[in-house]
């Protein structure tokens, strides 16, 4: 596949190239394509040798490196989209779509809903009342998915005259003993691969989890956070109440989100974030004392 192919009035091509996939500044997938809305994401594509296409804006063209295909656009994400979009119509998605597989010890409510085909349900998992589990969802042993909560559920991007379907290829999958609470949503992968959320994560009520994101292990996700697209997160990291993470951003280990804060950069090991300030954990501890 080559760029060349996806013009639109909508974008420019500065550089012709192909890929074989999509993805997105973290996966590695071989030749791939992606899109960029801050000079951080260049940093990343950088220093990805899977990458070898780039979406981005006018006003990061300079900046991204000469060897990828290059389409300059004023919504990037949206027209990485709709190329997604197309492909996933021509091949009909990407994915393997499996029988389900549920373990006899595992207790699903009555009411909750359960997909026909593309579901895996390990030992002793608790599924609650009006849940909703969609194909291609791996849940592993121990898991306690509460009330009311939607996993694999597939988004839609708001474009300028329409909603696009993502046409998600991915899935969820949901290590052991995790602990999901009420009304919660996770999205499932856009490309190939998983949303992934680690073992012994706990997961609070109205949190929305986006398509691709990583969670690491023994986090903590409180209330009504809201974690975009393909964000990544190392172990041991907490989430505060009602704050944002922005689409494609790395959160180290033992990071700490205070509530109602908006991330919109990487965040390394043991620093604390704070509105749109960010210290180092311990040097914090050091200054309230």
């Amino acid at each position: 596949m080559e760029l060349a192919d996806y013009q639109s009035d909508d974008c420019t091509l500065v550089r012709n190239g192909g890929f074989e996939s999509l993805g997105s500044v973290f996966t590695h997938y071989p030749q791939q394509l992606v899109f960029a809305l801050r000079e951080q994401d260049i940093d990343k594509i950088q220093h990805n040798p899977s990458v070898s296409c780039v979406i981005t804006t006018d006003t990061l063209v300079p900046k991204v490196p000469g060897y990828p295909g290059l389409i300059s656009a004023d919504n990037p994400k949206e027209i990485f989209y709709e190329i997604h979009a197309s492909l996933s119509r021509q091949t009909g998605g990407a994915f393997e779509r499996l029988e389900n597989t549920i373990h006899s010890s595992s207790t699903i409510h009555p009411s909750a809903t359960i997909a026909s085909r593309g579901v895996r349900i390990g030992r002793n998992v608790e599924i609650g009342k009006n849940v909703v589990i969609h194909e291609q969802t791996i849940i592993d042993d121990g898991v306690i998915i509460r009330s009311g909560s939607v996993v694999g559920n597939t988004c839609t991007l708001k474009g300028k005259q329409d909603c696009i379907d993502m046409h998600p290829s991915g899935g969820v999958h949901i290590h052991r003993d995790v602990d999901i609470h009420a009304n919660t949503i996770i999205d499932r992968a856009v490309f190939k691969g998983y949303t992934v959320i680690g073992r012994q994560t706990k997961v609070d009520n109205l949190v929305h989890i986006g398509p691709g994101v990583r969670i690491g292990e023994r986090c903590l996700v409180v209330a009504c956070a809201n974690i975009g697209d393909c964000v990544v997160i190392g172990n041991d990291s907490w989430i505060g109440p009602n704050s944002t993470l922005a689409e494609q951003i790395l959160i180290g280990n033992q990071a700490y989100i205070t509530l109602g804060s908006h991330v919109s950069r990487d965040v390394g090991d043991n620093m604390l974030v704070k509105d749109k300030y960010v210290i180092d954990r311990q040097r914090f501890k050091k200054v309230i004392r």
